[in-house]
């Protein structure tokens, strides 16, 4: 297990591979894994992304692995160890005509947007099982409709045992169709004995800091829901503030009371009033499958009707009083 670097990634050795068809997918997609995963392994390794092509009509792969300092990217670069998977590939049939390059070249940003976030929490001891499982399941993704690129990191220091992974489809259909198949729910299963526990941060929704992600699917709940509750947490926190605050606030200027206002309101609702209401009404924001117009239905009318005592028990907090 390669131990995390304090420095910054510095070097990316940048492996492209130009010229596959669609029916090289598979063995790409698998190849690409085993080299990822090898990189990883290797001393000073900070993290590796594949990036499978955008448009169809183009064939060309490409695999980022970073490194702590050039020396250690290019010390990889020429290892038995990645001669060797080189030499696999292009003994494979489907591999003619395709040309593999590399290059080593200054650190860089993340390519493109991420779906989805996942932090997962290895067993002590674990981490060989770990590593095996870790190279089926990103074969397995990498392959299914949609895929548009993973990356992979391990560790960070004073976090043994935590990868993150930033997985990305080319819409959200996608990537819950990947999420709720059968392969991935395979792989789950067979994790349960090395994966203490998993983190899912979705990108999906409008506020994906507050709210949980459904752990089958990985996907947060609709926006439309998600707002209300956001609406129900923030309307009584907003009208005390105006009420009890803002008369002792007509001394300051405008924007630095608004400001001052707004953050109250954001840290009241983000620790007080929304981690209650998320509570309370997760069986409305993630229904059952089997049944969920009826749960969307009770919800929203439950949602309506707590508005609503919220506007009477407010009715004349504003008043002039007489």
């Amino acid at each position: 297990m390669t131990e995390s670097v304090n420095e910054v990634p510095v070097a990316a050795l940048i492996t492209k591979l130009e010229g596959t068809t669609k029916s090289d997918v598979a063995p790409t997609a698998d190849w690409m894994v085993r080299v990822l995963m090898a990189g990883a392994k290797f001393p000073g390794f900070w993290s590796g992304e594949i990036i499978p092509p955008e448009d169809l009509s183009h064939h060309d792969w490409k695999l980022v692995q970073r490194f702590s300092t050039e020396d250690e990217a290019k010390s990889w670069q020429q290892s038995e160890a990645r001669q060797k998977l080189i030499s696999d590939f292009s003994a494979v049939p489907t591999s003619a005509g395709c040309k593999v390059s590399d290059e080593i070249a200054n650190y860089d940003s993340t390519f493109g947007n991420v779906a989805t976030a996942i932090v997962t929490d290895v067993k002590p001891g674990m981490e060989d099982a770990y590593f095996e499982w870790e190279v089926k399941i990103q074969s397995a993704q990498a392959k299914f409709p949609g895929y548009r690129g993973s990356y992979l990191q391990p560790p960070p220091p004073g976090r043994k045992g935590q990868w993150s992974t930033l997985l990305r489809f080319d819409k959200p259909d996608s990537l819950q169709k990947w999420f709720a198949s059968d392969v991935r729910l395979a792989f789950l299963a067979d994790a349960n004995k090395i994966i203490e526990a998993t983190h899912f941060q979705s990108m999906s929704n409008s506020f994906p800091g507050w709210f949980p992600v459904d752990k089958t699917t990985g996907e947060g709940p609709p926006n439309w829901k998600t707002s209300m509750l956001v609406l129900l947490g923030l309307f009584p926190v907003v009208m005390l503030e105006i009420a009890f605050l803002s008369p002792h606030m007509k001394w300051m200027n405008p924007a630095v009371g608004s400001f001052l206002n707004l953050v109250l309101s954001v840290v009241l609702t983000t620790w007080g009033t929304m981690p209650i209401f998320i509570k309370a009404f997760t069986w409305w924001l993630f229904p059952p499958k089997e049944n969920p117009r009826e749960t969307n239905i009770k919800g929203t009318i439950a949602m309506i009707a707590l508005f609503l005592g919220e506007i009477a028990a407010l009715w004349t907090l504003l008043l002039p009083k007489t």
